[in-house]
């Protein structure tokens, strides 16, 4: 496992959150290890892919759900329960921590 002493921790700054964006723009989404040596950031692999998928993903939703949201989360968690990256995949734009909130 890596040594993650000294790697920055809590909020993001804009500046950071660029980087990111460039570097999925030119190499893609995946491959999360090689984001840090690309870009500079001084964040671990996983802090990279969370950012992206839950903030900066551009086809995100935000705001309030729509009643025809609503109903089929309802439905998909009677199905499947607490599966909540199902059930987000089933609601385009959504991530599951939007979902499961």
């Amino acid at each position: 496992m890596a040594d993650s002493v000294g790697l920055r921790k809590g909020a993001w700054t804009e500046e950071e959150d660029n980087l990111l964006r460039k570097c999925v723009e030119v190499y893609g989404e995946g491959k999360w290890h090689k984001v840090p040596q690309r870009t500079g950031l001084n964040r671990c692999r996983k802090s990279c892919r969370l950012r992206w998928l839950n903030h900066l993903k551009p086809n995100i939703k935000r705001g309030e759900f729509s009643a025809d949201e609503v109903d089929l989360m309802v439905r998909l968690h009677k199905l499947l329960g607490n599966r909540w990256p199902l059930i987000a995949a089933r609601l385009p734009g959504r991530t599951a921590n939007d979902v499961k909130s």
